[in-house]
């Protein structure tokens, strides 16, 4: 079974017409996703994943994405947009739902769209929003001692998934919140390094110091407060340690370069463990040592899109083997899934395969049908060869 071409086919059938605001035809986040729109982490996804095989339209849908989220007078990107059929649409904001942001990681998919083809206004239209955001983000998240906070940590929010673990029990415990997080501080050193990239091929050199003082500064604070010498591990960070857990948000560490030689001397042998990341039919989003780890969403089941950023981790401390071997049995979980349902699904049971055990926020219905950004199966397939994928 070729699970390329199968998410190919899923791509053609989430397209939809043009419908108010989107101008033209538009991806959405998947025709089994319950919302109709786009926006979120997913969509960056997605045109990383068409970027394979269709340049142009990965581009179109990166400037549509960042057209129709990015709120032009302060920078801020809002959580999904909806199209005007979808119950969620709000006239006054034009579908733009503006309650949270959302992960900051639209700029890897489009430096991608560039190393692959060079196009100098798609570069500048990407600089200049990825700067207007990035300022968003130092304005709105960012503390008094120099890192970011996600939205969820804060205290007495519902239904704010602005970090995209949604239900993570790393945000059990939220009274003493906001606090500093591993992934969007990481996320933010990441939007900073393709900044920079971006700065010094436009030759903007001004900006280019600017933004490299500034990682430089994230870096050296980052590495001060977010690690765990206890768990081996980098952790959200706040005074108690309640929150002190080990989960896939953890490295975003090894995908923004952030760890040192000998953090990743730490953190690979949890990846290796069978009693931690290692479980028996792929990589759990929770420690499996972790005591609230269970098969529900976020909170112990496995992500396909997870394992595709930790993959690029790996390779990016050219650690290609286990990088290989990780998407690998992520790739035989998702393959085996679709022969006995004929879809493709938002998270896997990394324990034994089967979907019917999982829940989603205690739900017994499961995890979502078809869901395009949850499955990057080109990229998987490409690690699992051992292919470099950037």
């Amino acid at each position: 079974m070729n699970l390329i071409e199968k998410w190919k086919l899923l791509v053609d059938e989430s397209v939809n017409p043009a419908e108010y605001p989107f101008p033209g035809e538009w991806i959405s986040l998947g025709k089994g996703y319950p919302i109709k729109g786009i926006g979120g982490w997913e969509t960056p996804m997605i045109a990383h994943e068409i970027a394979e095989y269709d340049l142009e339209k990965a581009k179109h849908l990166i400037v549509l994405y960042v057209n129709s989220c990015l709120r032009e007078e302060d920078g801020m990107f809002a959580a999904r947009v909806v199209a005007k059929s979808d119950p969620l649409y709000n006239s006054t904001h034009k579908g733009r739902i503006y309650k949270y942001s959302h992960s900051p990681i639209w700029l890897f998919a489009a430096k991608k769209i560039l190393d692959k083809k060079w196009d100098e206004r798609f570069a500048i239209f990407c600089f200049e929003s990825g700067m207007k955001n990035l300022k968003w983000w130092e304005e709105n998240r960012k503390d008094t001692i120099g890192l970011f906070w996600y939205f969820d940590s804060f205290p007495d929010t519902k239904d704010t998934p602005e970090s995209g673990y949604e239900n993570s029990p790393r945000w059990d415990f939220t009274e003493l919140g906001p606090f500093p997080c591993i992934d969007l501080s990481c996320q933010i050193l990441l939007y900073m390094e393709n900044l920079i990239y971006l700065a010094d091929i436009l030759k903007k050199n001004d900006e280019k110091q600017k933004l490299e003082a500034s990682h430089n500064n994230l870096k050296r604070v980052m590495l001060r407060y977010f690690w765990d010498e206890i768990a081996g591990i980098f952790c959200d960070y706040e005074l108690t340690d309640i929150n002190t857990k080990k989960t896939t948000a953890s490295f975003w560490s090894i995908i923004s370069g952030l760890a040192l030689n000998e953090d990743i001397d730490r953190m690979v042998p949890l990846l290796q463990s069978s009693s931690e990341f290692n479980a028996p039919a792929g990589l759990p989003a929770v420690s499996l040592s972790e005591p609230r780890f269970e098969l529900d969403l976020w909170r112990g089941c496995l992500f396909p899109s997870e394992v595709f950023w930790i993959c690029v981790g790996l390779q990016r401390y050219k650690i290609y083997d286990l990088a290989a071997e990780i998407a690998k049995k992520c790739l035989e979980n998702v393959s085996s899934v679709y022969k006995m349902t004929g879809r493709f699904w938002e998270f896997y049971n990394p324990i034994e395969v089967d979907i019917s055990k999982l829940k989603r926020k205690k739900s017994t219905k499961g995890p979502f049908p078809d869901c395009l950004g949850s499955i990057p199966v080109i990229s998987l397939e490409k690690i699992a060869t051992g292919e470099k994928i950037c």
